[in-house]
């Protein structure tokens, strides 16, 4: 799923992709506006504003190494998809992701870093952290999505990722993908 770096490629190839990927494609909010405010695509220009990623230090990236670990998440339709997140030096966490419990070919990959006070998710699309606390974070796209998405640790073997988009018709969509930790 390129909803959050890790997670959203697997949610584009699942059967509950197909919509989130119509769902991301759409920007306005269901507002009339005045066609001078309008962007070529129908959104507003208050629509398309970036976001403003938070200012962070190497310490509050550190609040992230409790993603460390191998994680079987739940889509809704029931199936099941497979991350790997490594911290691979204090600024950098890696993520693999896999087709089955195996954890054997990889099928995915993205990175989340910090760099120049900032905190990114990248992997073809990228968002920035706006908000990051000791069990949670809060990401909203920089280029390439119009999706938002948290994380949300629930414990030291559970968290959610909880992806916020709108719909062709302009409604919120909240999708939740419950993750646990994989003890191999």
């Amino acid at each position: 799923m390129r909803l959050f770096s890790p997670i959203r490629n697997r949610v584009r190839r699942s059967a509950a992709a197909a919509a989130l990927a119509v769902l991301a494609g759409v920007s306005c909010r269901g507002e009339a506006r005045p066609e001078s405010e309008q962007t070529p695509t129908g959104a507003t220009k208050s629509d398309v504003r970036a976001p403003v990623a938070g200012q962070y230090s190497l310490q509050d990236f550190a609040r992230l190494r409790w993603l460390d670990g191998s994680w079987r998440g739940r889509l809704p339709d029931g199936r099941y998809f497979y991350e790997r997140y490594r911290v691979m030096d204090d600024s950098t966490i890696a993520m693999r992701g896999f087709p089955d419990s195996l954890f054997a070919r990889v099928t995915d990959s993205s990175t989340i870093g910090f760099r120049g006070g900032t905190i990114a998710s990248e992997g073809g699309s990228k968002w920035v952290a706006t908000r990051l606390d000791s069990s949670a974070v809060d990401f909203a796209s920089e280029r390439d999505a119009s999706n938002n998405f948290t994380w949300v640790r629930e414990s030291p073997d559970r968290w959610t990722a909880t992806l916020r988009s709108i719909d062709k018709q302009g409604r919120a969509q909240t999708i939740v993908y419950p993750m646990e930790r994989v003890r191999r």
